[in-house]
């Protein structure tokens, strides 16, 4: 197999999903915009709980929240919103919801369907890697998108309780509701224009008459405010991010045809799209100003390093994956690429450190423990190898396969040691940390 094959660093939008799938795509500029937009609101909506965002490759314009602290953000919404206030009413709106503790009182029904939600996901820069025939498979998301179906439902009090901590939260930052009475205005209207099937997101959020006319007059209430300061909410940064998300989740040719001008936004779209269809220079011809104007660009950095990969130029895209990693070193999913890259040019220890930093800040995301696993067995601490196993399959809901590699692991702790030096710089053999680990495994598995 080529070696940019089995990074797995795939894109949503090149591969066919059926049309009840939903692809999750895991962009970091798209988790980090929404961070920012959700940051001045988090003092009074769940402060000290990182959450993360994940963007759903779907038309429909919806929202939710999971009880893993994730808030999964639909394409359609993204594009059909106005402003960037629209998008940060919504997800304080989502916010509301974990505060208010809706999660936990269904959240034996929707942590069970939730669980695995992330196993298959894709990273959204990794155009480079397109048609990984494993990419299908990964992207069939059959229990995915039932389990995301399943948590949806709010009743109308559920519904009122995160509107008033949206509402508290946007006036203690100094924001005004009118993001969040525009888009639903959008929503109430397109509900009554579409009987037959209204927007997913008044099936799943209730929004009546009075509703809407609460949220109206808080917005009265506030008298001409405006929005705080902030970066994110200006039309420059709105507009690349909707250019962005519609290069990833829209097909290229969509994209090319759409984003056609000379600005930064147009011309990042189009490098995007010319990647995905397999035309690197091209698309590498399109960012090189970009660059040259924002050196200092994570994620023209990050896009510089797909088209290394594009080119098997596996040393030039760790490059730029550590400047990108360098200029935005809380980036979890630039910090996956860089540890996958690693881990392709056989610099075992450093990926190693990368995908351990990873699975302690996100450890609901399969494949990093997954390339942990494979990271520390190649480096001959099999014991560790199964136990990183033992939590992949964990993350991803499959018990049996999690019993399996559990057992595996205790099989090897069992062995006498035989300490050797690995080419990872650690030492081989039964540890402390291993069978400490396998323990509170074993307990977590009693529970399943």
């Amino acid at each position: 197999m080529r070696w940019w094959l089995a990074l797995g660093i795939l894109v949503a939008g090149v591969i066919p999903t059926p049309a009840t799938a939903q692809a999750l795509v895991l962009d970091e500029e798209f988790n980090q915009y929404a961070q920012s937009l959700a940051a001045p609101l988090r003092a009074k909506l769940v402060p000290g709980r990182a959450v993360n965002y994940v963007l759903v490759n779907d038309p429909s314009i919806n929202a939710f929240v999971t009880a893993e602290d994730l808030i999964f953000v639909h394409s359609g919404l993204i594009k059909q919103a106005k402003t960037a206030a629209e998008l940060q009413g919504v997800l304080a709106h989502e916010l509301g919801h974990l505060q208010a503790g809706h999660l936990q009182q269904r959240q034996q029904q929707g942590k069970r369907a939730l669980l695995p939600v992330l196993a298959g996901a894709v990273l959204g820069a990794g155009a480079a890697i397109a048609g990984a025939p494993q990419a299908a498979v990964a992207l069939a998301l059959g229990g995915q998108a039932a389990g995301i179906q399943t948590i949806l439902g709010y009743t109308r009090v559920q519904e009122q309780e995160a509107d008033q901590y949206a509402l508290q939260a946007l006036q203690n930052a100094g924001f005004s509701a009118s993001g969040m009475v525009g888009l639903f205005t959008t929503l109430r209207t397109q509900g009554q224009l579409s009987y037959d099937s209204p927007p997913p997101w008044l099936v799943s959020h209730p929004l009546p008459v009075e509703r809407l006319a609460r949220l109206t007059m808080a917005l009265e209430a506030e008298q001409g405010r405006k929005n705080n300061t902030n970066n994110a909410l200006s039309p420059a940064a709105w507009a690349r991010m909707q250019a962005k998300v519609a290069a990833l989740t829209d097909t290229p040719a969509s994209v090319l045809r759409r984003y056609g001008g000379n600005t930064a936004p147009e011309q990042y779209a189009r490098s995007l799209a010319l990647l995905r269809q397999g035309k690197v220079a091209e698309s590498a011809a399109l960012l090189a100003p970009l660059l040259k104007a924002a050196a200092g660009d994570a994620y023209y950095q990050e896009l510089q390093g797909q088209q290394a990969l594009a080119k098997s130029d596996i040393y030039a895209a760790i490059n730029a994956f550590k400047s990108a990693l360098r200029l935005t070193p809380q980036g979890l999913l630039l910090r996956y690429q860089l540890a996958e890259a690693l881990r392709a040019s056989n610099q075992d220890a450093e990926a190693a450190g990368h995908y351990q930093a990873i699975t302690r800040a996100w450890p609901v995301w399969p494949e990093p423990w997954e390339g942990l696993g494979r990271t520390l067995g190649r480096g001959g601490q099999l014991a560790a190898s199964h136990l990183a196993f033992t939590e992949a399959a964990l993350a991803a809901g499959d018990i049996i396969a999690a019993k399996q590699s559990l057992n595996i692991a205790q099989n090897y702790l069992k062995k006498p040691p035989t300490p050797t030096t690995t080419k990872t710089g650690t030492s081989t053999g039964t540890s402390t940390d291993s069978t400490a680990w396998a323990a509170q495994l074993a307990e977590r598995l009693k529970e399943k």
